[in-house]
């Protein structure tokens, strides 16, 4: 009768708790610089769920090793909701890579909430002399490992698609990465280096200013946005696949009420209209649903860029 008791007493206080939540601010780790794609998502979700929750979310960047270290410290937080942490796509990628990985992005974080992904175009500069796909591959085929292309960083994005798009079409290219997606995009612009798999949000003002010319982009359907612009795989090579995404997760083994509290909270903020207005104009898709969805992107992304690690033969650098 006395475990009973005890455990009915556990469960309610408990309970108590989690109806509670959140009683105080709540830390946001931000896997990125200010004012990159990863912090901008965050402070307009966090600001609606802050206004919604009645407390606090007090942003906190950490960033360093393309985002382990804030994604590291969120993994290593307390479980106990007010320790949580808006990351990229990169999580599940970089720490493949190390020798000893500072955290597993399946295990290690309870994921709550898809924000939005992002599609990637292939892009060069006007005075390149691509205007399509077609004969940027035909020019590499006729000049093997003489044709660089940019990234913003080892196993980024950037370069994963930039890898893959080399195995599809069969060509070698001469991988230049660079620290950070700005400085890699500045020196495309500027003819340094002739093509780039870069962010929608990133490149699609500079396209459509007729600074900065995509040859495709990397999406199941054409983009709004770039209605003219093709897809890779109508240019040829469909099994060259990526997005950039955002999610909030916090650390592994927060409770599960904890965890639907700021699933619906961060559901309720991108059905927010300013919200929404203001990330569709950064180009991206907005996503949402259950815990489980973000689970799943991270779950089958790890098992797809661990392929193509092998199979190119991707280090840290």
């Amino acid at each position: 009768m006395k475990a009973f008791s005890l455990f009915a007493s556990i469960v309610f206080s408990q309970a108590a708790a989690a109806q509670s939540y959140p009683s105080k601010p709540i830390r946001v780790i931000v896997n990125s610089a200010p004012a990159g794609l990863t912090d901008v998502v965050g402070r307009l979700v966090m600001a609606s769920m802050s206004q919604s929750m009645g407390q606090p979310m007090v942003i906190d960047n950490r960033t360093g090793a393309g985002g382990l270290v804030g994604a590291e410290f969120v993994a290593k937080a307390e479980p106990d909701g007010y320790t949580i942490g808006v990351v990229a796509s990169a999580i599940t990628v970089a720490p493949q890579l190390m020798a000893v990985a500072p955290f597993d992005a399946s295990k290690d974080f309870a994921a709550v909430a898809l924000l939005m992904s992002t599609p990637l175009v292939l892009v060069t500069n006007l005075n390149s002399p691509y205007r399509s796909v077609a004969q940027l591959v035909a020019d590499a085929k006729a000049k093997p490992g003489q044709i660089s292309i940019a990234s913003g960083g080892n196993a980024t994005m950037t370069h994963l698609l930039a890898e893959q798009f080399q195995a599809q079409a069969g060509i070698t290219l001469v991988h230049v990465p660079y620290k950070g997606g700005a400085p890699a995009l500045t020196d495309v612009l500027a003819g340094h280096v002739p093509v780039y798999f870069d962010t929608l949000n990133t490149s699609v003002k500079l396209v459509q200013d007729n600074k900065l010319r995509a040859l495709a982009i990397v999406s199941p359907q054409r983009s709004p946005v770039l209605p003219a612009l093709p897809t890779l795989a109508e240019s040829g090579y469909p099994e060259v696949q990526g997005m950039a995404w955002y999610a909030i997760v916090a650390p592994a083994h927060t409770r599960a009420e904890i965890v639907a509290k700021l699933n619906e909270e961060a559901n309720k903020a991108l059905n927010n209209p300013e919200v929404r207005q203001r990330m569709l104009s950064l180009g991206g898709t907005i996503e949402g649903g259950p815990p489980s969805v973000p689970a799943e992107l991270i779950r089958s992304e790890m098992t797809r860029w661990a392929k193509l690690i092998r199979e190119r033969g991707i280090k840290m650098q």
